[in-house]
């Protein structure tokens, strides 16, 4: 019925408007849409605020947007806001924003001494001070007002329009017959090109119980895809790599296997509900897709006592997967709200002397949420931190010869 209804708009309507839009009540300012939420929320709170709606917690990076965000949030009686932005050192290279897009290495307005992580990693915007509308670390448990912000789009008939592309779930088919249902509505099945569409498509199952949903890639190897709408693979989630297929699924449920937002390859075959997208007024299916986005700047390789490894990754013991001798220290971290997922994929040690220790947080001093040790062998273990970062501390004794360690992969978690 909901292809029927569709068609017969598509005989009316050729395109849609050129106004530029912004959706679920957010404000176009600067070719931004912002929300204000005035009621205080900690920053895991706002971030998984804006996360359910698609969007992100607001970033700024030109100077015109930063003024106009002061403007913005004054009318709201508020000067102390969350920002989209983290920072794991106290250098500007070492922060992050929410949609893992440019560095504020470009362009910033951190108040003198900061950033500074050892105050808190979280980061928030102050409208008061000289100038107005610095940027200060803060300790990520305080409660502030919090702006959202979604990419701005052009009036349609959608079920969901987000950044100038329509979106449509539909109910259970095979791959090849999803994409012809997609191509029946001019589009193609959802093809994925950012950390902020991804969480969009997650989104808009939040009422759903859906374990999973496909989406339209095939992965050829676990480094590249092939989308069936003809664009460039510019952005990856693919979690697992496996053998029961090639079809690209997105998993809308974090298990045992996989994390909740991440991709994983699966059988063609079997019926799945799906999502078809079309761009904005492109009744002709002439799809031009976005050009990639650079990736922020890569800071310096960690080691055993320096540096942050950035989800997902892979971590081991010292000189695995031969016999380690000495200890460890890791500091895991992922974006915005994001979770750790951090899967064990072998352990063997020498008893408890050494024991691998797992953090909710960036230290030691957080709380203790796991401690493995002995011979677990291929059996998978996982431990999910509540926050963004998990420190995990590896033991090392004089008593061990001959044992391997451990070896380990972390994913975010919406």
């Amino acid at each position: 019925m909901k292809l029927f209804i569709f068609l017969s708009f598509c005989l009316t309507t050729v395109t849609a408007g050129n106004t530029t839009i912004c959706t679920s009540g957010f404000t176009l300012v600067n070719n931004k849409c912002w929300k204000l939420y005035s009621g205080p929320a900690n920053h895991t709170i706002a971030e998984r605020t804006c996360t359910n709606v698609g969007g992100t917690l607001f970033m700024t990076k030109n100077a015109i947007d930063n003024r106009a965000l002061a403007s913005f949030v004054n009318s709201g009686g508020v000067d102390h806001v969350w920002m989209g932005l983290f920072c794991i050192g106290n250098d500007k290279s070492f922060c992050y924003f929410d949609d893992q897009k440019g560095s504020p290495t470009t362009y910033s307005n951190f108040a003198p001494g900061f950033p500074n992580s050892g105050v808190g990693r979280c980061v928030y915007y102050s409208v008061p001070g000289s100038p107005g509308g610095q940027w200060i670390n803060g300790d990520c448990t305080e409660q502030l007002a919090f702006v959202c912000e979604l990419p701005p789009t052009q009036p349609d008939i959608c079920d969901f329009n987000f950044n100038n592309n329509c979106y449509f779930r539909l109910e259970e088919q095979t791959f090849s017959t999803a994409q012809q249902e997609c191509q029946q509505m001019c589009g193609n099945m959802v093809s994925i090109h950012s950390a902020e569409e991804n969480r969009y498509i997650t989104s808009i199952y939040s009422q759903y119980s859906y374990d999973a949903i496909r989406i339209g890639g095939i992965a050829t190897s676990k480094d590249f895809v092939v989308w069936t709408d003809g664009s460039i693979m510019d952005y990856s989630n693919l979690e697992v790599f496996g053998s029961s297929g090639n079809c690209l699924w997105l998993s809308l449920l974090t298990t045992d296997y996989h994390s909740k937002g991440s991709w994983f390859t699966g059988d063609c075959s079997t019926p799945k509900h799906f999502v078809c997208k079309r761009p904005i007024g492109d009744l002709n299916c002439s799809a031009t897709p976005p050009p990639p986005t650079p990736a922020p700047p890569t800071p310096p390789p960690p080691t055993c006592s320096t540096g942050t490894y950035m989800a997902p990754g892979i971590i081991t013991s010292p000189n695995f997967p031969s016999q380690y001798r000495s200890s460890c220290l890791y500091t895991l971290a992922t974006y915005g709200s994001n979770k750790i997922r951090m899967t064990y994929n072998y352990i063997y040690t020498y008893s408890s002397s050494d024991s691998i220790f797992v953090y909710d947080g960036d230290s030691a001093d957080a709380p203790l949420l796991d401690q493995k040790y002995g011979n677990y062998g291929n059996t998978l273990q996982t431990v999910t931190s509540t926050g963004n970062t998990l420190f995990v501390y590896f033991r090392y004794s004089s008593g061990a010869t001959s044992y391997n360690g451990f070896n380990a992969t972390f994913y975010s978690v919406f």
